[in-house]
């Protein structure tokens, strides 16, 4: 593959000192891994190769890789989430906790800040906090393989509008294709909450879509439906969150997929939104 172009890939990662998967686009692998999610949606990732839409270990191997071909890659840390450091620990006050009425005990999977991190041991008052990404220096096997490559220009666009906006309901989105043009029609209540979204979208349709060199953005206001505006803002809330991770992914080391966390099914998630004032910790330990 060359960079810019626009495949599907699938693929399925694992820890190698332990064999533990942690992620698959494929279900059935997923079912045998015992990290199926009846909420995921096992389907090939649409990736633009050279774009940072995946690891930098993966990305380097898709770059080499032809259409149709299969490969398994292994992943040191540096391609991967990087080494662990001991700045990523943090000793939070336990009272900090208690005042956004979460109990911390160890394992607690929650985010300060919007950092994820995992409560390692609690004591005398104090709350170890591990920030490292749950994958920070662990060496990983991933089975890659490119499944297509999309090299219609209009199928290009219609691809890419799915990978960045599937989070906004069909009937809150519309995408209109002209000649060297793109418009996206979006709900008001969506269209604030995604823009780095839309700043990927339209960067990546003019730089690597042949043809397209204007992308526009509509908002189309309706009549509130009744009893509709509570749902309507929990998803528009959770298409702002995916914004934010995608945005953060083009920053530093991109996740392998948008749609699938390494967070295993099961584990306890809380979320403390006042900034936790953090000594940092002299040791790495877990």
């Amino acid at each position: 593959m060359k960079d810019g172009s626009i495949v599907a890939i699938s693929y399925t990662g694992k820890i190698v000192a332990t064999g533990e998967m942690f992620e698959s686009t494929v279900e059935k692998k997923a079912i045998e891994g015992g990290i199926f999610s009846p909420k995921q949606k096992y389907l090939p990732m649409i990736v633009v190769a050279g774009e940072g839409d995946v690891l930098p270990g993966l990305e380097k191997a898709l770059l080499e890789m032809k259409l149709g071909e299969e490969r398994k890659i292994l992943v040191k840390p540096a391609g991967g989430w990087g080494e662990r450091s001991p700045d990523n620990i943090a000793v939070v006050p336990l009272q900090q906790f208690k005042e956004h009425k979460i109990a911390p005990v160890p394992g607690l999977v929650l985010e300060v800040n919007g950092r994820q991190g995992r409560v390692q041991s609690v004591s005398g008052g104090r709350v170890r906090v591990d920030f490292n990404h749950p994958l920070a220096g662990k060496e990983l096997e991933y089975e890659l393989k490119i499944e297509s490559e999309i090299s219609e220009p209009k199928e290009q666009v219609r691809a890419l509008y799915e990978k960045y906006f599937f989070m906004v309901p069909e009937a809150e989105k519309k995408l209109k294709i002209e000649q060297g043009r793109v418009e996206v029609t979006l709900s008001p209540r969506y269209s604030a909450n995604i823009v780095p979204l839309k700043q990927l979208f339209s960067s990546i349709v003019t730089k690597h879509v042949k043809g397209f060199e204007k992308v526009s953005f509509v908002e189309e206001f309706k009549k509130e439906k009744e009893g509709g505006k509570k749902e309507d803002s929990a998803a528009a809330g959770e298409a702002a969150k995916h914004a934010e991770k995608s945005e953060g992914k083009k920053q530093g080391a991109a996740e392998t997929t948008a749609r699938q966390g390494v967070e295993k099914p099961g584990e306890s998630r809380k979320t403390a939104e006042k900034p936790a004032e953090k000594s940092r910790a002299k040791s790495s330990g877990t």
